[in-house]
């Protein structure tokens, strides 16, 4: 597929673009200042778009006349708590949607697919119908914009949001090419809830779902070139993805127990 990337110089966008090489996409990078591009990064891209990651207009304009099958956003960065400034985050996140809408329909045909940057609270509990974050409320944006993408009609936006509990980098600079031990393979996943959920403190009287999802939270933690690797695979499987209309959980396997 040819994939639109934005956030290529973060710590996520720059391990994707490695990631979605090794899965053979050609890769358009979309970014505020190319300057900030590693020449190596520079070197590898099929295209360099410059332009704000909260300019819709722009955006659909890469994607029409790059004509890209997909976009990956993993531009912004979501504010902690709702009593601070929540950033860009938001606007970044509706102006990749409503790009990536526009586009689809002005293109005519199928949707365009999209994997969205998202966090580990919006995953359904083990409770219904409550969330993670319904427990722990950190990152409240998650929540609104997961509402947005559930807004439009499956004809209309193919997405998919990672939902992460955190990311670590396994390198300290991006791979080309990828690690030979960065691999989805090391990673469980699954739609909707956390994979591989086990319970504990369930039966403490009132804040045992609370103790439950503290107590693994930090289980949920994975090595950021899996993740990647994650999305970049799946993007080879275009609108036959099992993972479209779903918030995507992953764990990895080394903490299975």
């Amino acid at each position: 597929m040819k994939v639109l990337l934005l956030g290529v110089t973060g710590r996520v966008g720059s391990r994707m673009l490695p990631a979605l090489l090794a899965h053979k996409h050609q890769v358009v990078a979309y970014v505020r200042t190319p300057s900030k591009i590693s020449p190596e990064a520079a070197s590898k891209f099929d295209s360099i778009v410059a332009g704000s990651a909260s300019d819709s207009v722009a955006i659909k304009a890469a994607i029409l006349s790059h004509n890209c099958d997909a976009v990956v956003n993993a531009a912004g960065l979501a504010a902690m708590t709702g009593w601070t400034s929540q950033g860009e985050f938001p606007a970044i996140f509706a102006a990749v949607v409503q790009a990536v809408v526009e586009a689809g329909q002005e293109r005519g045909g199928p949707p365009i697919r999209c994997w969205l940057m998202s966090g580990w609270g919006i995953m359904d509990s083990p409770k219904k119908p409550y969330m993670l974050l319904d427990y722990i409320p950190m990152f409240p944006s998650h929540r609104r914009n997961y509402q947005l993408v559930k807004s439009h009609p499956a004809d209309k936006l193919a997405w998919s949001v990672f939902c992460a509990s955190d990311m670590t980098p396994q390198h300290v600079t991006p791979q080309f090419p990828p690690a030979a031990d960065a691999s989805a393979s090391n990673l469980v996943a699954k739609a909707d809830s956390p994979p591989a959920w086990a319970e504990k403190y369930r039966k403490v009287p009132i804040i045992g779902n609370y103790l439950n999802i503290m107590a693994q939270a930090q289980n949920y933690f994975a090595v950021l070139e899996n993740c990647v690797d994650f999305m970049a695979a799946d993007l080879e499987k275009g609108l036959e993805s099992e993972w479209i209309g779903k918030r995507v959980g992953v764990k990895e396997k080394s903490k299975v127990e």
